[in-house]
């Protein structure tokens, strides 16, 4: 399966009416939410439901389970499900819930766009149940972004002929790019089978712009023209990839240019915050915190809606550059190796909050109320990389390459983490050595190594089962990687590529 997306020619008539028909899924989607999160609330205070749910954990938890305890879980199991289907808490029972007032806006939306959005409840429903979800939330209408078929003969509908989209009274047709290569690359694609249309809108800042996005099936048409036949390692970061193969040392910042869009829209927020202050003074305590015994609605001026479709447009921007930047960067790796062993990294564990609570090893100087000062050790921050994450994206930037790699026939292998310990192996002694994160560099064998390049260097270096690195084969090519790095840090240097607390210069 793959997508192509093309930008629709809409006139103000059909703008007004895809409005309308956003307006009408963001109410049946929060129809949904109302009704499931009454069901959740009713089977959180069912006293037989939760006295199963609790036995079926305790059964769950035990590490040498018996027949007599296998067969009651089973047991459990399918009376907590014939349950939730009495009370029509399922994803066939939610389609069929929403019938009703799916069938009020027939006009503007098909039965199947009605199903695929209970589908999306669904799939929240089940984090709440059998996830780390916590609740349900409403949305706005602006978070809604696109509007899902399941095949395409009902809703949208796309003719590969006209190239135009019919939906229930609208006819639109799509605007191809000016370059050839791009017309090329959309013919070869459409000769694919189309599985189903999605109506998509994004913020620009004249306002929004539709899009049509056909799910194709089979593979899509391949753009580069020649892939490299070498074997890299990759040793992912937070900020950064290392990788070095037969031929080719890259260490690389992902999405150099991020931090630009960070600071204006940082800089917009800020004006949007003073804005919304201004115009609801009741609103807030003299403190600074929302009030909330005041139920007054919320005042907008026309500058702050403005601002805000801006500040939507650039978020836009920010994750187009992001994946562009990926895409890029996986092309390069692709130029010269066609197979990748890859550290396999738990971000969504890193992007949490540490829950060790420690102070800090030095003195602070605070100062008190009556103007006196004293020293005391502050608590360490228990924020660690969410931000980071969120501005480089490198869960996107792994899945961006697993992707291309199987489509040029490649292979993505992730090496097991719980016996390869890449950042602390030394070849040349043959053990393990922790090294500190704030410590960028290594002596192995009386050689200054980077140590996101030498991770990455073990890494290409794998045993065939990739639990440890290769020690005859490390002996073998630890010369030329030493010669490689060199010149990749020199190059580096001269063209101005630092960072300092990830690179080390």
């Amino acid at each position: 399966m793959h997508t192509l997306q093309l930008r629709l020619k809409t006139t103000a008539y059909d703008r007004q009416e895809i409005t309308r028909r956003f307006y009408a899924l963001s109410h049946i989607h929060n129809v949904l939410v109302k009704h499931a999160k009454k069901l959740l609330c009713q089977l959180e205070h069912n006293k037989e439901y939760q006295e199963m749910l609790t036995e079926y954990r305790v059964l769950s938890k035990i590490k040498e389970p018996t027949k007599e305890s296998d067969s009651r879980k089973d047991a459990l199991s399918q009376g907590i499900s014939s349950f939730r289907q009495g009370m029509g808490l399922t994803e066939a029972g939610l389609q069929s819930y929403i019938k009703v007032c799916g069938k009020r806006y027939k006009k503007l939306l098909s039965s199947q766009q009605v199903q695929k959005e209970a589908s999306n409840v669904w799939r929240g429903v089940e984090k709440v149940l059998f996830g780390n979800g916590k609740q349900l939330h409403f949305k706005k209408n602006r978070d809604f972004t696109t509007i899902s078929g399941k095949t395409n003969t009902n809703g949208a509908k796309f003719d590969k002929d006209t190239l135009t989209v019919d939906w229930l009274g609208l006819s639109m047709h799509c605007k191809l790019p000016k370059r050839e290569k791009d017309r090329q690359y959309i013919e070869a694609s459409l000769s694919s089978a189309i599985s189903y249309c999605q109506i998509h809108r994004k913020m620009f800042s004249t306002g929004w712009r539709y899009y049509v996005i056909l799910v194709l099936k089979g593979d899509a048409p391949k753009k580069l023209k020649q892939t490299g036949d070498s074997t890299m390692g990759i040793d992912p970061g937070t900020s950064t990839i290392a990788g070095v193969s037969e031929t080719k040392v890259i260490l690389t910042e992902l999405a150099p240019e991020t931090k630009q869009y960070e600071k204006a829209i940082y800089r917009l927020q800020q004006s949007m915050d003073r804005s919304k202050r201004a115009m609801n003074p009741k609103k807030y305590k003299p403190d600074g915190t929302i009030n909330k015994q005041n139920h007054d609605p919320w005042r907008f001026s026309h500058t702050y809606r403005k601002n805000r479709d801006r500040l939507k447009s650039l978020y836009r921007k920010k994750s187009a550059y992001i994946k562009q930047s990926h895409e890029i960067l996986c092309n390069t790796l692709l130029a010269d190796s066609r197979h990748f062993l890859v550290e396999k990294m738990n971000y969504a564990g890193l992007q949490k909050r540490s829950k060790h609570t420690a102070r800090q090893e030095h003195l602070s100087e605070v100062k008190k109320k009556d103007g006196s000062t004293r020293k005391i050790y502050k608590y360490k921050r228990k924020k660690r990389f969410g931000r980071s994450l969120g501005s480089r994206a490198p869960a996107m930037f792994l899945h961006i390459l697993q992707q291309k790699v199987q489509l040029y026939n490649g292979s993505y292998r992730e090496i097991n983490t719980r016996t390869f310990c890449a950042s602390q192996y030394d070849h040349v002694e043959n053990k393990n050595k922790k090294t500190p994160l704030n410590q960028r560099t290594k002596i192995i064998g009386g050689h200054t190594v980077q140590r996101d390049l030498y991770s990455a260097f073990l890494i290409s270096n794998t045993t065939n089962d990739l639990s440890h690195a290769n020690r005859r084969k490390c002996n073998k090519k630890f010369a030329d990687f030493i010669v490689m790095q060199e010149k990749e840090i020199t190059r580096m240097k001269a063209s101005g590529s630092s960072m300092k607390q990830c690179f080390g210069f």
